[in-house]
C-alpha cells in the first residue's frame, strides 16, 4: 500500500485557519462567562489572525515570520500557563489586569493627549484600577504599598515556560530546546546584535545582505499550524465544544497528532 504523503505546509496551515474560524463561530453562539473561557478564545482570535499574516509572508519573508511566530508562541505559553494550576485564578488575574495596563499606556503616551482628556481618563482608569486592588496590590520588603508590575505574578515568559515543560517531566531534566527557540524569535523581534548577523554575510571582504536567512523557509508555517491547532485544542476542551465539533475537526486534529509525534524533540508540547 502507497504511503499517504504529507501535506504541503500552506495546505495544513490553511486547514488549520479554517478550522480556527469553525471553532470561532461555533463559541459565538455560546454565551462564555467563564475568565478561562474568555480568554481562551481571545487567545484563538489572537493566533487564527496571526497564521495568514505567516502564510502570507511566503518563502521570501520566512526570517521575518520569526516576530509572527514569537507572539504566536508566547499567546501559546499565556495559554498553557493558565491551563496549568489554577485556571480560573490565573484567568481571572489575566482579565483583571486590564485597568493597570491602560493606565500604564496613557500615563507612556500622555503627551499625545489635551491635559483636560488625559485627567479624565487617568481618574476614569484609576478607578477602574482601584476594583482590582485585592488582586494586583501588596506590600514590598520595605513595607510601601506597590501595584503588580504583571498578572502572571512577576513570573517572565521564560519562567513560566519552564513550569510548563517541568510539569511533562516532572524529577526530569527540562529541555531547554524551546527556551532557545523563544530567544531566537526574540532576537528578531528586538533587532539584537544576533539577529543582524543573520541577515549579512561577508563576500569578497564586503558586507552583503543574505537573501534568505532562514534554512528552511516554510518550516514556521508547520510551526504556526502546530501552535494554532494546539490553541484550538484547548480552547475546545475548555469552552466544552470538543465533541460538538469532533467531526468538523477531526481531519485537522489527526495531522496535528501525527506531526506533533514526528517533531516532539524539536517542538516539544507546551
Amino acid at each position: 500500500m502507497a504511503k499517504t504523503p504529507t501535506p504541503h505546509a500552506g495546505s495544513l496551515l490553511r486547514h488549520a485557519i479554517e478550522a480556527a474560524r469553525i471553532v470561532e463561530r461555533a463559541a459565538s453562539e455560546k454565551r462564555l462567562r467563564g475568565p478561562l473561557e474568555i480568554a481562551g478564545y481571545g487567545f484563538l482570535v489572537r493566533n487564527r489572525r496571526i497564521a495568514p499574516a505567516i502564510a502570507r509572508l511566503g518563502r521570501q519573508c520566512a526570517y521575518e515570520s520569526k516576530i509572527l511566530m514569537r507572539t504566536m508562541f508566547e499567546i501559546q505559553i499565556n495559554y498553557a500557563w493558565i491551563r496549568l494550576k489554577n485556571p480560573h485564578s490565573r484567568a481571572l488575574r489575566f482579565r483583571r489586569f486590564l485597568p493597570i495596563e491602560r493606565l500604564r499606556l496613557l500615563e507612556k503616551t500622555a503627551t499625545i493627549f489635551r491635559s483636560v482628556d488625559y485627567e479624565r481618563k487617568k481618574k476614569q482608569f484609576e478607578a477602574e484600577r482601584r476594583k482590582v486592588r485585592h488582586l494586583f496590590r501588596f506590600r514590598d520588603s520595605k513595607g510601601k504599598m506597590r501595584w503588580a508590575r504583571s498578572w502572571a505574578a512577576d513570573r517572565s515568559v521564560e519562567t513560566r515556560l519552564t513550569e510548563i515543560k517541568q510539569t511533562e517531566r516532572p524529577g526530569g531534566k527540562v529541555d531547554p530546546f524551546l527556551s532557545g527557540m523563544y530567544i531566537s524569535f526574540s532576537a528578531a523581534t528586538r533587532g539584537s546584535p544576533i539577529s543582524l548577523e543573520e541577515v549579512l554575510r561577508a563576500e569578497d571582504h564586503r558586507l552583503v545582505a543574505v537573501t534568505q536567512p532562514e534554512v528552511r523557509p516554510d518550516a514556521h508555517k508547520i510551526g504556526a499550524f502546530i501552535l494554532l491547532v494546539w490553541t484550538i485544542e484547548a480552547f475546545t476542551e475548555d469552552a466544552r465544544l470538543k465533541h460538538q465539533l469532533r467531526g468538523e475537526l477531526q481531519e485537522v486534529s489527526s495531522a496535528f497528532a501525527k506531526l506533533s509525534k514526528r517533531t516532539k524533540e524539536k517542538w516539544g508540547a507546551v
